[in-house]
């Protein structure tokens, strides 16, 4: 009597192959479907805060007669002053007949009231933009060259960066748009070199410009800034606010 045959059990390697290999198939759709859904999320959270701090400087001019400028022209200080001002801890003010515009702190004891009676007036409420530190977000956080909370945030973990006049006899004059430009690095963004760095200036302007002057000083956007097979532009900003040459 012939011995029926033995039932086989478990996979053969083909078999396995092509389920390992569906499941790769799988996993990257799945994968890419959630990146792009978080990068949609990304860009429209980014477009709202742009648009929140844009009608901040816009409302900032009309109380003050300019949109928020810097105080020494060095990167993060453009970035800090303008958080400070935004949120109403430091104000221009000419503080001398026909001279530059100075920063002062909202109490500065020169301003009507004095530093007793002044009260902060801020453009933007607390936490309505993410900071690089919102719990240090207080009236006094900003004294004495502290760095805290000195910069907005965008939805990628990058500050978003802010050029104007720089408030200096030397520099007021450099900045030849009637605008200030503001910059996200959202729909190009491409992680920095290093995980956990931050993007550094070359990622959102262009160093050549009109007449000798840098993106970043005068305001002027290169043509190369649009060139996207250039080696210098556009980098990972794919907008600038307020922009007009």
């Amino acid at each position: 009597m012939r011995r029926p045959l033995a039932r086989r059990s478990g996979f053969t390697l083909i078999e396995l192959l092509v389920v390992i290999l569906v499941i790769g198939i799988l996993s990257a759709i799945t994968f890419g479907l959630f990146k792009a859904a978080n990068n949609g999320r990304n860009k429209s959270k980014s477009r709202g805060d742009i648009q929140a701090i844009s009608m901040a400087c816009q409302s900032y001019r009309k109380a003050y007669g300019d949109f928020p400028g810097c105080s020494d022209g060095s990167s993060d200080r453009f970035r800090r002053d303008l958080l400070d001002q935004l949120l109403g801890r430091r104000l221009i003010r000419v503080t001398t007949p026909g001279g530059v515009p100075t920063l002062l702190a909202y109490d500065d004891s020169s301003l009507p009231k004095g530093s007793a009676g002044r009260q902060i007036r801020s453009f933007l409420t607390y936490e309505e933009i993410t900071t690089n530190d919102n719990t240090q977000i207080s009236a006094n956080d900003w004294r004495g060259n502290n760095a805290a909370c000195r910069e907005f945030m965008d939805a990628w973990g990058n500050p978003y960066d802010y050029r104007y006049r720089v408030l200096t006899a030397g520099s007021f004059a450099d900045w030849k748009s009637p605008n200030f430009l503001f910059v996200c690095a959202s729909a190009n963004f491409v992680p920095a070199a290093n995980e956990g760095d931050l993007l550094d200036d070359g990622e959102y302007w262009d160093s050549a410009g009109s007449g000798g002057s840098t993106m970043k000083r005068s305001g002027i956007v290169p043509a190369s800034y649009f060139d996207e097979t250039g080696s210098s532009g556009p980098y990972r900003a794919d907008n600038l606010v307020n922009w007009s040459n």
